[in-house]
Formats: structure tokens, C-alpha cells, sequence
């Protein structure tokens, strides 16, 4: 296990304690974005999340020290607590709407019927992907200059590299060299990124 690997179960170990307060304060930066962007995704009322991120980490006080990596990774296990905690609050949200008898049809319960356990952890595990990513894009942007992100960006919309070219004023050569160079420091970034969030399971 590297030294950052140890690091994060280690804090993840503190975090189990309820009298280290900072321990629980460095869980929570390192996760609340994670939550909140899986609850958007999960198409969660914009004016509903706070609360609902709110009572996920409420509730991750009471099970973190639950969780086993021996039987999984960190990332799986809290997918699920999260998963359960928006499909309570929804379906709660669809009961009162009955019982209130102005119920509206709910697109966000109604996104979630029909679909088992399984499809809305990959959904999770997808969107882990896309958090990731663009986290890492987020930190790697400054460290290009000119046009090098502009480029990039525009082959991930599907450009050819002639396009780019003349979107940018740049040669087709550099169009190629610098999207190796941004995807190279993109992938080295998401596996630093990877490793502070997500430890691997005991092997």
C-alpha cells in the first residue's frame, strides 16, 4: 500500500471517531462535493440537495465505521449510501405529494422505476468517472497556456484536428502535440485524484 493509500484509511479510520473533529472535517472536503454532484445527477430538487448532502453525512457518521474494505472499495460502499438516501427522500417526496392530493408527477421517481440496484450503481460509477474527470480538468487547466486547453477541449467536441487548426490559428502538428501533452498531465492528474478519494480495497 502506497503512503497516500495509508493515509486515506487511516483518515477514514479517524473520521470514525466522533470526538476528532478535524479528522471529520478533512472527510467531508475530501466527499461533500462528490455528493453533491451525484444528488444534481440524480436530478434531486436544486433547493432539496443542501438538506439531503446534509443527512447523508448525518448518516455517515453513524455507518462509516461499518464499512469493510476488505469486501469492497470505498467508492461502491458509499455509492450505495448514497443511493439509498436519495431513493428514501424521493419516494418519501412522492408519498407526501399524493397524500397532499396535488401530487405532480415526479420525473425524478418516475427516472428511477423500473431500474434495479444494480443500473443505478453503475449510474454512480459512471458519474464517479465524469466527478473525477472534471476535477481533474479543473486542476490541470492553469498549468496550460494559449491554446493548448482550447484545443483539447475542441477534439473532446469531436473536431478533427484540420478544424482545430483553424479554430485556433495553430498547426495540425501542434493541434497533435498538444493534446498528447494535456492528456498525459490529464491522466497522471485523475490517478492522484483517484488515490485521494478512493483507496484501494485490501487485496
Amino acid at each position: 500500500m502506497s503512503e497516500r493509500d495509508a493515509t486515506m484509511h487511516t483518515l477514514i479510520r479517524r473520521a470514525c471517531n466522533p470526538q476528532d473533529e478535524g479528522a471529520w472535517r478533512d472527510f467531508v472536503e475530501q466527499y461533500r462535493r462528490f455528493i453533491l454532484y451525484i444528488l444534481q445527477e440524480m436530478n434531486v430538487a436544486t433547493d432539496e440537495i443542501e438538506d439531503l448532502s446534509q443527512q447523508i453525512l448525518v448518516t455517515l457518521t453513524r455507518d462509516l465505521p461499518g464499512y469493510d474494505r476488505s469486501k469492497g472499495r470505498f467508492r461502491s460502499w458509499l455509492s450505495a449510501v448514497i443511493r439509498h438516501a436519495a431513493l428514501s427522500h424521493l419516494s418519501k417526496q412522492r408519498y407526501r405529494k399524493k397524500r397532499m392530493a396535488d401530487y405532480i408527477e415526479d420525473r425524478e421517481v418516475d427516472w428511477l422505476n423500473g431500474r434495479d440496484a444494480s443500473e443505478i450503481t453503475q449510474m454512480i460509477e459512471d458519474e464517479w468517472a465524469g466527478y473525477i474527470g472534471k476535477l481533474a480538468m479543473d486542476r490541470v487547466r492553469p498549468a496550460f497556456r494559449g491554446n493548448a486547453m482550447e484545443a483539447y477541449e475542441l477534439f473532446l467536441d469531436g473536431h478533427s484536428a484540420a478544424e482545430i487548426a483553424s479554430i485556433t490559428k495553430l498547426t495540425v502538428s501542434s493541434v497533435y502535440t498538444l493534446r498528447k501533452r494535456v492528456k498525459r498531465r490529464l491522466y497522471l492528474e485523475i490517478r492522484a485524484i483517484t488515490a485521494e478519494l478512493e483507496p484501494p480495497a485490501a487485496g
